[in-house]
């Protein structure tokens, strides 16, 4: 069978994101490090780059953040972008988080842009609009920005409850941003997590859809149906919980399957092989602390099966990317034994 291996370490501290982009022939692995043994939330984020003799990662700039929690990559006018979410300083959830712009060599700074407790960014168009949504998870609003002069400026603010995430997709040329819900005063973990949709001049609440402590949401499409799925975390009790698949059924979101899930932090869909999988970053299991097997699933029929676990540490994200004609996957690895300065892992697809 084939099957995803290892194929390199890369060091991180406390690695709560991955994002892997390309451009101008380089491919890069950016990690968001959330607190290193040494220097806790003031610790530096890393970007790693394959070189292309060795076909291996190596450090190539290190970002300043305080308590990292996301990088996203993004485009505007042949320019490449890099937004940064600061969670923690470790007293304050009060901060700048940080976009950086490629000046030929390296990311420098851009723009700040004040955040609470900042999980995440997502960038979307809109054409010609550009927007960049930001989740707030110490406060009662999520946030959403566009560009205008060269700069973000505050457009909306979109009620959301300790939001993780977001994603944003388009439906029969209607614009949809899901956001992840973490745990509302009212509802506790058993939190609703909302769809918005763009009305022509703002985002307005089209649905919400049943979560337990969502700490993420992907949207994707497998032929012509269109699916979120969501990584239920926490119920208040347990982290041995369902994630939930939701599938458009032409008017609204209907839940389409539910997955068991060890404390999931993150989903990744992607295709290969002519099927669909669903790769997920399970970071804590119920007295197995954080030593768990994050799971691959694939679709060959109607719904997804189990394909193939890997033992991660803490794992709090996953992706995957092309290189040379394979299939990589990387898992951004958040503590083991007590140890937060440890190996992130990039397999390979044999």
């Amino acid at each position: 069978m084939h099957q995803f291996e290892k194929y390199e370490d890369l060091p991180t501290r406390g690695a709560h994101a991955l994002e892997q982009f390309s451009f101008d022939g380089s491919l890069f692995l950016a990690f968001a490090n959330y607190n290193g043994d040494l220097n806790a939330y003031s610790t530096d984020s890393f970007i790693y780059k394959v070189n292309n003799s060795t076909n291996k990662f190596s450090l190539f700039q290190t970002i300043d953040t305080t308590g990292g929690r996301d990088f996203e990559y993004f485009t505007i006018a042949d320019k490449h972008y890099l937004a940064i979410a600061n969670r923690h300083s470790g007293s304050t959830s009060q901060l700048n988080s940080h976009i950086y712009v490629w000046n030929g060599n390296q990311f420098v700074f851009l723009q700040n842009i004040l955040t609470i407790g900042a999980t995440s960014f997502t960038f979307f168009k809109i054409l010609p609009q550009m927007f960049l949504a930001v989740t707030n998870t110490d406060s009662t609003n999520s946030a959403i920005y566009h560009w205008k002069d060269n700069q973000f400026e505050k457009f909306q603010d979109l009620a959301t409850a300790k939001a993780r995430a977001s994603t944003a997709f388009v439906i029969h040329n209607n614009t949809f941003i899901v956001f992840a819900n973490y745990k509302s005063s009212q509802e506790g973990y058993s939190v609703k997590s909302p769809v918005f949709k763009w009305s022509g001049g703002s985002f307005v609440q089209f649905q919400s859809l049943q979560t337990y402590g969502a700490f993420d949401v992907k949207s994707f499409k497998t032929n012509d149906d269109r699916f979120i799925v969501f990584a239920n975390h926490y119920d208040g009790s347990s982290f041995n919980i369902d994630s939930f698949i939701y599938k458009w059924d032409g008017s609204k979101f209907v839940l389409f399957q539910s997955i068991p899930t060890r404390g999931a932090r993150a989903w990744w869909p992607f295709v290969m092989c002519g099927q669909t999988f669903l790769g997920v970053a399970n970071n804590n299991e119920d007295g197995q602390g954080t030593n768990t097997q994050s799971t691959v699933y694939n679709a060959p029929e109607a719904q997804f099966v189990q394909y193939q676990e890997i033992s991660t540490h803490g794992a709090n994200d996953i992706t995957t990317f092309e290189y040379k004609g394979h299939t990589y996957l990387a898992i951004a690895n958040a503590i083991n034994n007590g140890k937060r300065n440890i190996n992130s892992v990039v397999y390979n697809w044999i």
